[in-house]
């Protein structure tokens, strides 16, 4: 072997050391900043939910079982929770389990051909990339977010917003280099960009919650303003607070 051709070979494997490098890191970065975004969330819908649950009185034949209870406490909290925390939640949300579906799909059809249906979409002799559905995913959801008014719609328009841009970005090292590098040392990128993505939404979502207003009057501030009046209205008139009287 050539010196010249030992160098470039070296060089190259101090590309691949490094980016493999950042792929952890970002990895890493991203897996722990969903886990705590995750985390926190559940504990804030389920504190929520536990509020009114918490101050009502169930007969026996009322009471249902401990997952069916769980559900409902969860539910209940989602709806009186803040819908544009739930909004940036369900993006995350969203961008995060369609990007790891998106990469299990797409590793089952180059290693297997397809998975029964699912299988490359050609078009003529044409090979359709996904990034494609998933920009018009993502630009209709947008668009009827800021053509519609009030928030209540945002919270679902999240959920196809975040697919639709898990799409888009899965490919973007193909968009970046005009070819098709998915499956290349050069189409890592993609993972990468879509790793610092969710550790953006993360941070963002965190980001929001601890910059908001305490004295913002919305659903949330309402519903546990109205529990802490019903426990000060049993505490002065010799109840126990959180419980019926």
């Amino acid at each position: 072997m050539s010196p010249r051709k030992a160098k470039r070979l070296k060089a190259a494997e101090a590309v691949r050391t490094r980016s493999s490098g950042r792929t952890h890191v970002l990895g890493f970065l991203a897996g722990g900043a969903v886990l705590t975004v995750f985390g926190a969330e559940l504990t804030r819908v389920w504190r929520l939910g536990t509020l009114p649950r918490s101050r009502q009185i169930h007969s026996e034949e009322e009471r249902r079982s401990k997952p069916v209870e769980a559900l409902m406490t969860l539910r209940e909290g989602y709806a009186v929770s803040r819908t544009r925390e739930n909004a940036l939640f369900n993006m995350l949300a969203s961008f995060t389990v369609a990007f790891g579906i998106t990469r299990g799909i797409t590793w089952t059809i180059r290693e297997k051909g397809g998975f029964g249906p699912i299988k490359d979409v050609v078009v003529g002799d044409r090979h359709i990339h996904h990034f494609l559905p998933g920009g018009i995913l993502a630009l209709a959801a947008g668009g009827v977010a800021i053509g519609t008014k009030g928030e209540q719609l945002d919270k679902y328009l999240a959920f196809p917003f975040g697919v639709g841009v898990a799409l888009v970005l899965d490919e973007s090292a193909l968009l970046l280099e005009l070819d098709d590098v998915y499956w290349t040392e050069e189409g890592v990128l993609s993972v990468q960009i879509a790793f610092a993505a969710i550790a953006m939404l993360s941070a963002m979502a965190y980001l929001i919650r601890m910059l908001r207003n305490p004295e913002t009057q919305d659903s949330e501030s309402d519903w546990e303003l109205a529990a802490k009046a019903w426990d000060d209205l049993q505490m002065s008139s010799g109840g126990v607070p959180g419980i019926g009287i």
